[in-house]
C-alpha cells in the first residue's frame, strides 16, 4: 500500500503573494529613501542661496584695503529675510535655522533643518524624518 502526502496544488499561489508583498514593501521603502532625499537636496540649495544672501550682507572694515566684514547679527538677520522672500516655510514642514556662523569676517555657513514626511509610509513614521542641511559662501573682492 502505497500511502500519498497532500498535493502541492496552491502553493505556487502563496509563493506569488509572498513574492509580491515583499516587492512591493521593498517598493515603498525605495519611494521612501528618494523622498527624503529629494527633500534633503532641496533644503541644501536653500541652505547655499541663505548663506549667499548672508554672505552679500557685508560691510567695509577698512575701504583702504578693502577689507570686509560680516557680523553675525548681520547674517542672521538676512538669512530669515532670505527664508521670508521665498517663502520657505510653506515648502518645508518645520523649517527651523539650527545656525549662522561667520568665520574669518568673509564666510558665512548656515545650517537648516526641515522634517520629511515620505509618502506611503507615514503609519510608520507619523513625525517624519528630521533632515538637516548645511550651506557655505564666501565673500571675496579682489582689485
Amino acid at each position: 500500500m502505497i500511502i500519498r502526502g497532500q498535493e502541492d496544488n496552491g502553493q505556487t499561489s502563496v509563493f506569488v503573494i509572498g513574492v509580491t508583498v515583499i516587492i512591493l514593501l521593498f517598493t515603498l521603502t525605495i519611494a521612501a529613501i528618494m523622498s527624503v532625499t529629494l527633500q534633503h537636496r532641496k533644503l541644501l540649495s536653500l541652505a547655499d542661496s541663505a548663506a549667499q544672501s548672508a554672505a552679500t550682507a557685508f560691510t567695509l572694515a577698512d575701504p583702504e584695503a578693502l577689507a570686509l566684514k560680516i557680523t553675525h547679527e548681520t547674517a542672521t538677520s538676512e538669512v530669515n529675510q532670505h527664508l521670508t522672500n521665498v517663502e520657505a516655510a510653506d515648502r518645508f514642514p518645520h523649517l527651523r535655522v539650527e545656525q549662522v556662523r561667520v568665520t574669518g569676517d568673509t564666510t558665512v555657513t548656515v545650517q537648516l533643518s526641515a522634517t520629511a514626511h515620505p509618502p506611503v509610509v507615514n503609519w510608520v513614521l507619523p513625525a517624519g524624518v528630521v533632515v538637516t542641511a548645511e550651506g557655505t559662501a564666501r565673500t571675496q573682492l579682489t582689485q
